[in-house]
């Protein structure tokens, strides 16, 4: 009889990578990112390995497709597999990325739904890994986050305002760049407009993020609690004029004139000897 190890080498050949590993786990993994994993998911399916080891994947196998009102949910993932970077986190996420869809589904007024699949793929890929005992506590966190957060990628829009980008930036944190490319490798469409629309949307959402990022990393010259120690202390009222003689300010500060990352006291300070300067 032929064990699973020896099915799942089999597979790691048939995607074209080399089964050195010696155990399961990394045999899975070594099937994930090989150079063809199509071929040997399919061949875990054919196998019957696939519906032994995560029958929560198998579950997606003809869901979906002609008729059924979606895309084929089975082929549609081990296409996001084959599109992922090919980093073995990544790859196990995009395996899982669709697996709450069975689970999730709904149909109204003759409208397919999925809502909250994404926390339901979390929520599978959580328990399969407890179940088997693969990958570690970390990885699992990681693929777990980036499925659960898929979602909020895939959902920018252009007219995002600045303050909704950086929330996504600030709540994905270090796995904004992977949530990213999990994201790039979910669209697998056969209309080539669609899909560059949505890669443009996904490199706009990068761009944005970065650029946001580093005008906030910039500390400005003048320090908080300027303005009201200026209306403290020369009775401007919260005015344009304030504003006008925090600019002119900092006009001096870029200009070299006046020190920058100085203290409230050493500008207040400052103005008062400049008074007729300012219009103080």
């Amino acid at each position: 009889m032929v064990s699973t190890t020896q099915l799942l080498r089999r597979a790691v050949a048939k995607s074209g990578g080399e089964p050195t590993g010696n155990s399961d786990a990394s045999l899975w993994t070594q099937v994930l990112t090989g150079k063809e994993p199509i071929g040997g998911l399919k061949d875990l399916l054919e196998s019957g390995v696939l519906a032994d080891e995560f029958p929560e994947i198998h579950a997606m196998v003809g869901f979906g497709g002609p008729g059924q009102g979606h895309k084929d949910l089975w082929d549609h993932t081990v296409r996001v597999v084959a599109q992922a970077k090919n980093r073995p986190l990544i790859r196990w996420a995009a395996l899982f990325h669709d697996v709450g869809k069975p689970v999730s589904f709904s149909k109204v007024a003759g409208k397919v739904t999925f809502h909250h699949h994404e926390a339901a793929s979390s929520r599978l890929f959580t328990l399969a890994m407890s179940r088997t005992g693969y990958l570690t506590g970390d990885e699992r966190q990681k693929v777990s986050f980036l499925v659960r957060h898929l979602g909020l990628v895939e959902a920018y829009l252009p007219d995002w305002t600045d303050s909704a980008v950086r929330r996504l930036h600030k709540k994905l944190g270090p796995h904004f760049e992977d949530c990213l490319l999990l994201a790039r490798a979910d669209c697998t469409s056969k209309h080539l407009h669609k899909r560059n629309r949505y890669q443009a949307h996904v490199h706009e959402l990068r761009e944005r993020a970065l650029e946001l990022a580093a005008q906030d990393a910039v500390v400005p010259p003048l320090p908080k609690g300027l303005g009201g120690a200026l209306m403290t202390v020369f009775g401007v009222p919260p005015s344009k004029k304030l504003g006008d003689i925090k600019k002119a300010l900092e006009a001096r500060v870029e200009a070299g004139e006046v020190e920058p990352y100085q203290s409230v006291d050493f500008y207040v300070t400052y103005l008062s000897a400049h008074r007729g300067d300012f219009g103080l």
